[in-house]
């Protein structure tokens, strides 16, 4: 078995045997983006570019992606919903250019995004941003039917 190395905070790790560099790939030290190498290989290649330790029981979740802390370490973590982000964006959309067609969309991807959010079988992130979508889409339909009961006032007085 060869010796792996990986890059951390700069500095070279190793030699690990495979067992150990897996492990480290299970417990998101080493993510998709970490530089490894062993003896035989040509350079430093980030470890998604290396079949052979993405293989087998061991690869990587297609529901974790790498974010870097702010000691530069990259860790895999859980996807955010992009239906939460799409629910986000749309609620904001609505609020600032007071458009109700802003606000559909923002209720239906946040109401989508808890779906799966709470189904999801894997943490996902983005619930945060779901609820936010919801409030911004609700605060628009009130404003919309505050809007229409003052019109509707206003021509009565007329």
């Amino acid at each position: 078995m060869a010796d792996w190395y990986f890059g951390e905070n700069e500095q070279q790790i190793g030699p690990l045997d495979e067992v150990a560099i897996r492990q480290a790939i299970r417990q998101g030290r080493v993510g998709r983006q970490t530089l490894v190498w062993r003896e035989g290989m040509a350079q430093w290649t980030p470890l998604a570019a290396v079949p052979e330790l993405l293989e087998g029981p061991d690869t990587l979740s297609p529901y974790l992606v790498p974010h870097v802390t702010s000691g530069g370490v990259v860790v895999m973590g859980p996807r955010t919903s992009g239906l939460a982000i799409a629910s986000l964006v749309c609620g904001i959309v609505s609020i600032l250019f007071c458009q109700v067609i802003g606000a559909v969309p923002a209720l239906i991807c946040g109401h989508m995004a808890l779906s799966q959010i709470n189904g999801s079988p894997l943490p996902m992130n983005g619930k945060g941003m779901a609820i936010a979508g919801l409030i911004l889409g609700y605060i628009q339909f009130v404003l919309l039917a505050v809007g229409l009961v003052v019109l509707v006032a206003i021509g009565a007085s007329s």
